[in-house]
């Protein structure tokens, strides 16, 4: 038996707690006999050892980095790091997820001999030319996607969040790969019987869009003076930033529509999430239009055997119509959807029976983590990611 892949998971902006961008694959590639270290920021109270380590820069979203010439330099002195550690562990395999660390596992990979991996989570030419005035957007992002078109270029494999977005780059050839975040098998041992479950609707993660929190505040207000109120959380987001989207008079009312749950442990929200019937995943069409959705709650309402209520946009149908796991519609039509999947228990246990099958078949991590593991070796003999 040959020695273990040994591979650095690097992020300049995401905790190292964040199970949304490399959870998978760290219990993945230790599962499967290899070894990984995750670098990245991280809270101050979390210690180093030889399988996490903790940049001294906070965690930053893009949006908050490029408004901060303080957070600019951090990110600056994050990459100068990650570049130290990717050099002094010389890994056989830099995975980075974000662009600033790509530049940094291309560089790092090609002084130690190893490959680079670029995981591409967000629609980064979108969201870049989306802070253009409006009529050089389009422009901006067409020129954007022919510099990241080249920056991918540069990555010895890309792995896609789905299929759309690999399609939104224009990109094809072997060494691009779809490689969904789907959530551990282990998450599907959380699920309780229809009759078991206290919760009407939960949405995992914040309401983004204005448009989406009205839409869904308007159908509760809807459902409760038709007589058939609906009890709602809402997780990852506190009722402060929620009202943001609302005048003084609306959002005094909202605690009477939703309860809101603030930044939570990704289990603890899970565990909330268990005890719903119905799991929602809104979007604003005219943003996700240009952000194609590519959500990794949709899969754990699928693992926690919730029926999903979504917005048609681009990247939701696909998932939610092609395994019959409950209804995408316009924001607008969104109360006679709630109002009538949540009476139909039927239809409940028949998308909780269907998404947990498909779960448990293709949409899980392990049958996922085995194919990462083959990319990972292809790279090393010298092929490309199949």
């Amino acid at each position: 038996m040959g020695a273990p892949i040994r591979v650095c998971l690097i992020t300049s902006k995401h905790s190292i707690r964040d199970s949304r961008v490399f959870g998978g694959f760290f219990s993945g590639i230790e599962r499967a006999g290899g070894e990984a270290t995750i670098i990245g920021p991280a809270a101050d109270e979390h210690s180093d050892d030889r399988r996490s380590i903790r940049l001294p820069v906070r965690a930053s979203a893009n949006e908050d980095t490029l408004a901060s010439p303080r957070l600019i330099f951090e990110r600056t002195r994050a990459l100068a790091h990650l570049f130290w550690w990717c050099l002094r562990l010389r890994p056989d395999i830099v995975q980075a997820c974000d662009p600033d660390s790509w530049v940094v596992a291309w560089l790092a990979a090609r002084l130690c001999g190893g490959r680079a991996v670029f995981d591409v989570h967000e629609m980064f030419p979108a969201y870049l030319a989306g802070r253009l005035p409006a009529r050089w957007q389009r422009r901006g992002e067409a020129a954007l996607l022919r510099l990241f078109g080249w920056l991918l270029s540069r990555g010895d494999a890309v792995f896609h969040v789905s299929e759309a977005r690999k399609e939104y780059y224009g990109a094809t050839g072997e060494r691009h790969v779809a490689v969904p975040s789907y959530p551990s098998l282990a998450i599907a041992a959380q699920a309780r019987a229809i009759e078991d479950r206290s919760l009407d609707l939960v949405h995992l993660g914040k309401v983004v869009e204005p448009a989406s929190r009205r839409a869904l505040v308007d159908a509760l207000r809807h459902c409760r003076a038709a007589g058939s109120p609906l009890s709602t959380v809402v997780v990852g987001q506190t009722r402060e930033d929620f009202a943001s989207a609302f005048s003084a008079d609306e959002a005094s009312s909202l605690g009477a529509l939703i309860t809101f749950a603030g930044p939570l442990p990704h289990r603890q929200a899970l565990e909330l999430a268990a005890t719903a019937r119905i799991g929602l995943a809104l979007y604003d069409s005219e943003t996700a239009a240009r952000n194609i959705v590519a959500s990794r709650k949709l899969f754990e309402y699928m693992a926690l055997g919730l029926a999903v209520v979504g917005a048609r946009v681009p990247g939701m149908s696909e998932i939610v119509e092609r395994y019959d796991v409950g209804l995408v519609v316009p924001l607008q039509s969104l109360s006679p959807a709630l109002s009538s999947l949540a009476r139909d228990t039927e239809r409940l246990r028949h998308c909780a029976a269907v998404g947990q099958a498909a779960f448990r078949r293709d949409l899980n991590w392990e049958v996922q983590s085995a194919r990462v593991m083959a990319i990972y070796s292809s790279l090393l003999r010298g092929d490309r990611a199949a």
